[in-house]
């Protein structure tokens, strides 16, 4: 029945979910079309447990006048009589068709679907739209995706807002891989997912591969500070994160830089509070023991930077690990509660490990991706995994 309260994309999220835990207890892959679109949208914020990926056509950004939508239930009838005349049959309240659609109108005039719901969803999801869609024309679609963190975009060519019918070869050859392909993790690293803090950055070719060039502002004179490219609605608490990095010293880089360059998680709004894990990459091949000592380190922003954990804790927050610049080296940090456990090019063992970290086992943040003094740093393949 229709009932008597609006309707809303929470409402329709729920019905869902209802329809999906009488199927199954597990996780599952959505594909949502236009209206469904932003059903599935609302469904993966609330429940990011129960959706494992998510397919999304035709259902860009929205918000109050950026669009007149009037579609009444005879001009939906006439489009497709069948159609209609078969759920007509189904519903339990024909009669109130037209309310139905008077619903419809009122609540797509007036809704909101942006930034603050887009951003919550955690799944990988590929938005689809047609270049000829003028309901939901490609900027707005775009735009909608790229608060997504783990998005993928595909615009399907000569096709209008029912992409998939007018073009399914196209439609197909997106949605296709993206099922399945089972590495969900991976988080584009291009601009629109980037915000740089205190920090150059760059694209340029490594191998004939083009990756992430990050150097720290010349300006910023003290070490261990807030010198990352902060990741776009990443909102990370417990899980897993990994990273290709490649460090090589700056020609002006003083003689006391060591290729720092690492991860920083858990990043408050303001930058102002981190925990970080970073490497030395030149001492893992000194011919100093202390040096080599000092090649993996734990810090955390503000108050524990690694000359007061040095101090107070010695050795304690740094290990040796095998290392050197100009070399791609994974760096996979894991966290849980209070403890960070770092691994480095796939090995069974952590190179360091710390259980308790400075700021807690409560507040979760953004991702960056660091770089100190004298570093001109490269990151590539960034995975999340969140627990």
């Amino acid at each position: 029945e229709l009932g008597t309260s609006p309707m809303t994309l929470q409402q329709r999220a729920n019905d869902a979910m209802s329809v999906i835990n009488a199927v199954t207890k597990d996780s599952v892959t959505l594909i949502g079309f236009s209206d469904g679109g932003y059903s599935a949208y609302m469904l993966a914020a609330m429940y990011p447990e129960r959706i494992k990926k998510m397919v999304v056509i035709g259902a860009g950004e929205l918000k109050p006048g950026i669009r007149d939508f009037a579609l009444t239930a005879a001009q939906a009838i006439n489009m497709d009589t069948s159609y209609w005349e078969q759920q007509l049959k189904l519903m339990p309240q024909p009669q109130r068709l037209d309310e139905v659609f008077k619903q419809v109108v009122n609540f797509y005039n007036n809704a909101t679907i942006g930034q603050d719901l887009l951003s919550k969803i955690k799944c990988p999801v590929m938005v689809i739209a047609g270049d000829k869609d003028d309901g939901n024309p490609v900027d707005r679609v775009v735009r909608a995706a790229s608060y997504i963190p783990r998005h993928h975009i595909c615009i399907i060519p000569n096709a209008g807002h029912v992409c998939h019918n007018d073009n399914f070869a196209a439609t197909w050859n997106c949605i296709a891989p993206f099922i399945v392909n089972n590495d969900e993790s991976y988080i584009r690293l291009e601009n629109e997912n980037l915000i740089p803090h205190q920090v150059s950055h760059a694209f340029k070719k490594v191998n004939s591969k083009s990756v992430l060039q990050v150097i720290k502002n010349p300006s910023i004179k003290e070490v261990d500070e807030a010198t990352f490219v902060k990741i776009k609605n990443t909102n990370f608490l417990n899980g897993e994160i990994e990273v290709k990095v490649l460090s090589r010293l700056l020609t002006n880089a003083p003689t006391t830089a060591r290729g720092f360059i690492g991860l920083a998680f858990r990043i408050n709004d303001d930058n102002s509070k981190f925990e970080a894990m970073y490497l030395r990459p030149t001492n893992g091949k000194a011919l100093d023991q202390v040096r080599r000592n000092h090649s993996t380190q734990y810090f955390s922003y503000p108050d524990y930077k690694y000359d007061r954990l040095r101090k107070e804790a010695p050795e304690a927050y740094e290990s040796y690990a095998d290392m050197d610049v100009n070399e791609w080296i994974t760096m996979k940090v894991v966290v849980e509660g209070s403890t960070a456990k770092l691994y480095l090019n796939d090995n069974a063992e952590p190179s360091l490990i710390v259980n308790d970290l400075k700021h807690g086992n409560d507040k979760g943040g953004s991702i960056g991706l660091w770089v100190d003094v004298g570093t001109e740093g490269y990151f590539r393949d960034l995975k999340v995994s969140e627990y």
